[in-house]
């Protein structure tokens, strides 16, 4: 399969670079009643982001008595400063993104589990490598100071390579990675879907390894978890019901999320594909949804948080347990298994 979107769109749309959603500008949709949650997002991360559509398009937050004002930003530097200045509730960051939060003591605590999503190493065909152990005395290029790059580390380790020693890594920015990709330039780098599938779908790069745990949270800012935290245990619950409601209505919500700069090029079966990987994506029962970090995540957490110290980019290892709240969406957890939720009752109030 080949796709129409253009290296340097590509690049655009990794980088939420898009021209009609500048960052200083971020596009604010309300609904009409019930208690206020501001919450932020980016409309390029798989089954996240059609969750955040869900929840704009349908009458789940209405439901739990939720008026959500979702903020669209870029990525999750710009979530996290929304956050940390009061100027969002909720917001979804990736797992390394929470972690960079506690690192440097923001009131933000992180409340539950959103998504997963697949992160890999990739080859290009030009380069002739098949598999990762082939990497040595390569150039490995990606952008730093994300999940990939710390799963790219580790995949190398795991095939008995040193990074910094057997393989080099490069830090590069998104645009420059497509291009390079495009004109089959390097011979490897990583990154995430759906940019994983996207470069698969054109024919540009092969996986040679891939990791399938990285997972988006929801972290909230201290102020409004403390002061409202019914109001987040209905969020949380809503966002369970969206994610249920999206696994069994793919079509509908990829169409919802290709309606939006950054994501209108990317193609359907490519963002199919890469929704897939999160298993929630496919849920039979809505007891397959569940809120709660698993101790395994947080486990992972303080995994990123080791290793971004030893990387330099975390100004120091934080107590990963002490930044995080089960407590909530645990509680969700066991109202979702006693309650149910009837897909086929949700109400789409905007096409």
């Amino acid at each position: 399969m080949t796709s129409g979107i253009s290296r340097r769109r590509f690049g655009q749309l990794a980088a939420g670079l898009a021209a009609s959603l500048p960052l200083a500008t971020p596009s604010i949709l309300r609904a009409q009643e019930g208690d206020v949650v501001r919450m932020c997002w980016f409309n390029t991360t798989t089954v996240s982001a059609q969750i955040a559509h869900v929840l704009m398009r349908t009458d789940i937050a209405a439901r739990n008595g939720l008026k959500m004002e979702m903020i669209q930003l870029a990525a999750s530097p710009a979530i996290t400063e929304a956050l940390v200045s009061g100027a969002g509730d909720v917001g979804t960051l990736s797992d390394f993104a929470a972690v960079t939060t506690m690192a440097i003591g923001a009131p933000v605590t992180t409340v539950s589990s959103q998504a997963l999503f697949r992160s890999a190493v990739l080859t290009t065909k030009k380069s002739g490598i098949t598999k990762i152990e082939d990497l040595k005395g390569k150039q490995v290029y990606g952008t730093f100071g994300i999940t990939a790059f710390q799963n790219a580390q580790e995949a190398v380790l795991k095939a008995g390579l040193v990074p910094g020693k057997d393989v080099t890594f490069v830090n590069v920015g998104p645009a420059e990675l497509a291009d390079a990709v495009g004109a089959q330039r390097i011979d490897a780098f990583f990154t995430y879907d759906p940019f994983v599938s996207y470069f698969e779908s054109t024919g540009h790069a092969q996986v040679v390894s891939q990791n399938l745990t990285p997972v988006i949270v929801l972290s909230a800012n201290n102020r409004f978890l403390q002061q409202k935290p019914q109001v987040l245990k209905r969020l949380l619950l809503a966002n369970s019901q969206a994610l249920f409601f999206a696994a069994q209505n793919n079509e509908l919500v990829n169409g919802w999320f290709r309606s939006l700069e950054p994501a209108k090029n990317i193609p359907e079966a490519v963002l199919q594909k890469a929704s897939s990987y999160d298993p929630a994506w496919s849920a039979k029962s809505f007891t397959d949804i569940k809120a709660t970090l698993s101790p395994a995540q947080i486990a992972k957490m303080e995994t990123l948080a080791k290793w971004g110290v030893e990387a330099k980019l975390l100004p120091r290892v934080p107590d990963v347990p002490k930044f995080v709240n089960t407590t909530i969406a645990g509680e969700v957890d066991k109202e979702a298994a006693a309650s149910g939720f009837d897909v086929k009752s949700v109400k789409i109030i905007r096409p």
